[in-house]
């Protein structure tokens, strides 16, 4: 992937102009050339010119594709990055619905609404971030996280089409970000963005329940009080039920009470965006207690390779004109030799077997600081490599970092190139952390998702269901001085390789949680859970025809 996709665009355009060029200034020096001689005699007086301007101009065009190649700015990989930030949680949340395709504020409202979070993310870095995006319903498309580049091109991706469901629903989305900020400690914000139109989702009843629970909402309008008509893909403009043209107009009041409700404040969007600015220094107001560590993972620069073989391809191109082929091979047989040193290093370097052996070699020692640093190490030298991701989590396990654990395991989780029963014992290692952290919601959302991946895994099966009796009946609070009367067992490192080859990945650290539950009460609870879940499935006539019954009438405003 590249982190501006522009200068690729513009490669082709280019590299078209180069060559004509080139090639008009071939045939203007083959003309001038005629004039003055047979090409025969020419040929002889200057043998081998042809051909060296003709690789000099391969050599130029190669380097020029590799410098648009370097400014794309290549990314590819995965490297975990230390950062320390504070305890706050902030979830944007943009409206996608169809109104958001009005041209009141330009190139649009849902384009000026991603360019306003994208830049209030880039503000954010140190602190846990999470997008929401909401239409007829609320989704969470960006966990919270301290990767801010995720979150911003996860942002960057959204479009009208986002979700689904028609209509805009301001409230389910208050809801939806303030729970998802409710699962850690700190202060608590909410960014909105939309444009004021609600269709029953009783937005203020939402801000006060947002309120209660410590959250702060920020609501930006976008929009006019005039209004606009909303574009459809076909052309044309939306209609109502009775043919008339849909005017969407921003709904000040309604953001003014959300905000009022919860502390927050209602600003309208401005073309520069300065209202972010003051969201942004309201939300650092009153800093909490710093110094949080913090692991996130990230897509790692590239650009240096491409850079680098186009600055050696323009010393090449340099040097052409000055040598005859004998001396031009005699005196580039130092810069081959150092090309040669230069390639082995980079091979050497992309394959960082031995760190993580000694990595492996660390954790089974119980050295888990000095093992995380060489999974580091080990991730930096070959990013495509995910052992030492999934390895680096296990080891934030055994330090009781849950939440940077949680971390590394869901980087691991969403990468979709890894291996399947990789990504299963990553979202199963995901778990634990997250039930070790009393987040049984989320240690049961990674359950599910495990088990989508191995269903007949019977540890994550059990783990299930101690996380969902734990979601009902939430144990007490103990001292951490019991906790630590029975720690996890430690995981064991399969190595096929000896120690010539290189590690597998740590197997999940199965630490089964302490619970008084055996097998049978396990799957007792596991079957009423199912019998619960069925039963609450709404029933009808249409249901043996597979339709689903929608629990409400839908709202005849479906913009």
């Amino acid at each position: 992937m590249f982190k501006d996709p522009f200068w690729l665009a513009l490669a082709l355009p280019v590299l078209a102009a180069a060559a004509g060029l080139s090639a008009w200034a071939g045939m203007l020096r083959a003309r001038v050339a005629s004039a003055l001689g047979r090409p025969e005699t020419l040929s002889r007086i200057v043998e081998g010119a042809a051909g060296d301007r003709l690789l000099a101009a391969r050599l130029r065009l190669a380097a020029l594709a590799l410098l648009l190649a370097a400014l794309a700015g290549p990314q590819w990989g995965v490297e975990l990055m230390e950062t320390r930030g504070s305890a706050r949680q902030v979830v944007v949340a943009v409206d996608v619905s169809l109104s958001m395709l009005a041209q009141d504020a330009k190139p649009s409202r849902l384009e000026r609404a991603k360019k306003s979070l994208s830049l209030l993310l880039e503000s954010m870095r140190g602190e846990r971030v999470g997008v929401v995006a909401f239409a007829g319903a609320a989704h969470v498309v960006c966990p919270l996280t301290h990767d801010v580049e995720a979150a911003k091109q996860i942002l960057e991706a959204l479009d009208g089409g986002a979700v689904p469901t028609p209509g805009t629903e301001i409230g389910s989305a208050i809801r939806a970000a303030s729970a998802m900020a409710g699962r850690f400690t700190g202060a608590k914000t909410v960014v909105l963005l939309t444009d004021g139109e609600d269709h029953r989702s009783d937005p203020l009843g939402a801000a006060r329940e947002a309120a209660a629970a410590g959250v702060r909402v920020f609501a930006v309008g976008i929009g006019t009080a005039e209004g606009e008509p909303i574009p459809l893909e076909g052309g044309g403009y939306k209609k109502d039920q009775k043919g008339g043209t849909v005017i969407s107009r921003l709904g000040e009041e309604t953001l003014a009470r959300v905000a009022q409700a919860t502390g927050g404040g209602y600003y309208r969007s401005s073309p520069g965006m300065d209202e972010i600015s003051e969201i942004v220094a309201k939300i650092k107001a009153g800093d909490p207690s710093r110094g949080l560590a913090a692991t996130a993972a990230r897509w790692r620069d590239r650009y240096a390779w491409p850079l680098s073989l186009a600055c050696l391809l323009i010393c090449l191109e340099m040097t052409l004109p000055l040598l005859t082929f004998k001396v031009r091979f005699k005196r580039a047989r130092p810069l081959l030799a150092a090309a040669l040193l230069l390639a082995a290093a980079s091979a050497r370097a992309a394959f960082p077997e031995g760190t993580l052996r000694e990595g492996n070699r660390k954790y089974r020692a119980g050295e888990y600081d000095r093992a995380l640093e060489l999974y580091g190490e080990a991730s930096g030298r070959k990013p495509s490599d995910l052992r030492p991701v999934f390895n680096a989590g296990n080891a934030l396990f055994r330090l009781e970092r849950d939440s940077d654990a949680a971390g590394a395991f869901d980087a691991v989780a969403r990468n979709r190139t890894a291996p399947r029963d990789l990504r299963a014992d990553a979202l199963y290692n995901l778990g634990n952390s997250r039930l070790r952290a009393g987040d049984y919601g989320g240690a049961a959302e990674a359950y599910r998702s495990s088990l989508g991946l191995a269903p007949s895994d019977p540890d994550t099966r059990r783990n299930l269901v101690i996380a969902l009796h734990h979601l009902k009946n939430p144990p007490p609070k103990q001292d951490k001085k019991d906790d630590k009367k029975n720690p996890p067992p430690k995981p064991e490192n399969k190595d096929k390789g000896g120690e010539g080859g290189a590690d597998k990945p740590n197997q999940p650290p199965r630490a089964r949680p302490q619970d008084s539950m055996s097998r049978e009460d396990a799957e007792r609870v596991l079957r009423a859970v199912a019998d619960r879940e069925k039963a609450a499935r709404p029933r009808s006539p249409d249901a043996a025809n597979g339709r689903r019954t929608p629990a409400r009438p839908p709202s005849e405003e479906d913009w």
